[in-house]
């Protein structure tokens, strides 16, 4: 017999927003969402985006069951 822990959407999800705010602390995530939009200088964010969507790959939500 084999046991298998999967994780809930509410652990998941507190896990990604430590991710992110390990990766890309609050100040930082501003600063890069500032220079996109007041300083039309967009690569900050860009990376902030590309860092969020590999923490959602390595984090992905369990599948829903109907």
């Amino acid at each position: 017999m084999k046991i298998v822990k999967t994780r809930t959407r509410d652990e998941i999800a507190a896990l990604r927003e430590a991710a992110y705010l390990a990766a890309w602390p609050a100040h930082k995530q501003q600063e890069a969402m500032q220079d996109a939009l007041l300083r039309n200088k967009p690569e900050k964010l860009e990376r902030m985006t590309a860092d969020f969507a590999a923490i959602r790959d390595r984090l992905p939500y369990p599948e829903e069951s109907a």
